[in-house]
């Protein structure tokens, strides 16, 4: 089974009903709090088409669409759709199943913003992803994307393709493929996409983390 896929289950199968409101924010880090919200994307989301990348639970998604925006949440994961669905499927967003590059390659609708929380940026190899957002964004559209800091145990890896542990709910790990690019690099990947960056955010979390632990960036297209 697919790590994802392995993981989607058993938090299914910690909860007796899958049913969640949207939360209240969205967050860009693993804890609650820290760093800005759905905020950066624009201050009113009403009807702006977004596509989160990765969208996992889903909980990112939702909030989105509880602020208005016609939000689809696409994964890989066809276990973490199943998910998202069970938490969210009462609400206005939409869950597909779906390859990040190859969802956005296929679809011609522009976008106002793309997002990617922990998710397919950071996982996927950079240039082709950020080639694809450039082409579905609409002029002035928004990226927004968050992944582990590069810079999480006090030192830049000497490797910019790495292999993470993930710990399962019931205690089994597996690994997943990592881009550990710094934020100069993530710039000068942007910029080659066509893309200007517009923000870099080294995020603590928890706060009183010795070296940042999230590196959120976010960009527009011209």
């Amino acid at each position: 089974m697919d790590l994802w896929d392995a993981h989607a289950a058993a938090r299914l199968a910690q909860r007796s009903t899958g049913r969640l409101e949207p939360p209240s924010r969205m967050e860009w880090t693993q804890r609650p709090g820290i760093g800005p919200g759905a905020e950066i994307l624009g201050e009113d989301l009403t009807g702006r088409r977004i596509v989160e990348l990765g969208c996992g639970a889903g909980h990112n998604t939702a909030h989105l669409a509880a602020a208005g925006a016609a939000v689809v949440g696409v994964d890989r994961s066809a276990g973490q759709i199943r998910r998202a669905a069970a938490h969210y499927g009462h609400t206005r967003a939409q869950f597909l199943h779906a390859s990040a590059t190859l969802h956005l390659r296929r679809e011609a609708t522009r976008l106002d913003a793309i997002v990617s929380v922990f998710g397919a940026i950071g996982t996927t190899e950079p240039s082709r992803v950020l080639r694809a957002c450039f082409r579905r964004l609409a002029r002035q559209g928004v990226l927004a994307f968050c992944l582990p800091h590069p810079q999480r145990t006090g030192a830049f890896p000497l490797s910019p393709r790495n292999r993470d542990t993930v710990t399962l709910p019931d205690g089994t790990t597996g690994t997943v493929t990592r881009w550990d690019v710094d934020p100069a690099a993530w710039a000068r990947a942007l910029n080659r996409a066509g893309l200007l960056v517009t923000g870099v955010h080294n995020l603590h979390a928890p706060a009183d983390a010795h070296w940042p632990t999230t590196l959120l960036i976010t960009a527009r297209k011209p």
